[in-house]
């Protein structure tokens, strides 16, 4: 016997429930997208929203939307649900400004032009040369394992020779390999800078965007700008004793102000 349209849709948001997709106090997808995804209409999809506010899953909230309220190890056992979305607010880190947000949730739209992750088009993008590359290096692989707390040395040597290019002379042992430039500047809020200090951005900057510094408890203020970039003249040292850094993004280079 063939199952009715809405017990497929109660039945997936139960699995997202269960399998910890949807955490207890997340929203659901708005009626309108359940509607598309499944290819029916809202009445079926309340349908099926009105028996998992039966079973105790999810809840209507003003404002919210449809949130979930509890899942099957906290009906079965009869505990207090725990909401992680709250318990993340209690942390040090404080979260991204909404635009932020909204812009990430939309990189994986693949009808929208990505200009906020500064990726090559695919048109562009030299994907049979890095197929050759990827294939070259696999065979020169050897057992997985920690590489050195600095990074790779072949990698930190290529790019000292980068940079020697460039009229940057650093040494391969002077160069400590990140994830990315995230990574790096958590590093630097919490292993250079003590609480307090002051970080000077261009204005205006993506990194106003980020609270990696925020939340290690720096603050952060503008600096000027014109044709050449920078105005290295506005930099000025705080009252307060902590250190003063300034982080212009390209290029990415930190400097410590006495």
């Amino acid at each position: 016997m063939k199952k009715p349209k809405y017990q497929a849709i109660v039945e997936y948001i139960k699995a997202r429930i269960s399998k910890g997709e949807w955490t207890i106090g997340s929203q659901i997808p708005s009626q309108r997208h359940l509607a598309k995804q499944f290819e029916v209409n809202r009445s079926t999809v309340i349908t099926a929203l009105e028996e998992l506010m039966a079973d105790g899953l999810i809840e209507g909230k003003a404002g919210k939307g449809t949130v979930v309220t509890n899942n099957t190890w906290t009906l079965m056992g009869k505990q207090t649900s725990t909401n992680w979305n709250e318990n993340v607010t209690l942390g040090i880190h404080k979260p991204s400004i909404s635009t932020v947000q909204e812009i990430n949730e939309a990189e994986s739209d693949d009808s929208l032009i990505q200009l906020s992750k500064g990726e090559l088009s695919p048109e562009i993008f030299p994907l049979e040369k890095m197929k050759s590359i990827v294939q070259k290096v696999s065979s020169q692989l050897t057992p997985f394992g920690y590489e050195e707390p600095k990074g790779n040395v072949k990698l930190r040597h290529a790019i000292s020779e980068y940079l020697k290019r460039r009229g940057v002379n650093v040494s391969p042992s002077s160069i400590l390999v990140v994830s990315g430039a995230l990574q790096s500047l958590h590093l630097i809020s919490i292993g250079l800078l003590k609480r307090g200090s002051t970080v000077f951005l261009e204005f205006p900057s993506y990194l106003y965007s980020l609270t990696v510094f925020q939340s290690a408890g720096m603050e952060l203020n503008s600096l000027s700008m014109d044709k050449e970039g920078i105005m290295t003249d506005s930099i000025y040292q705080t009252k307060e004793k902590g250190k003063i850094f300034c982080i212009p993004i390209q290029p990415f280079i930190i400097q410590q102000v006495l």
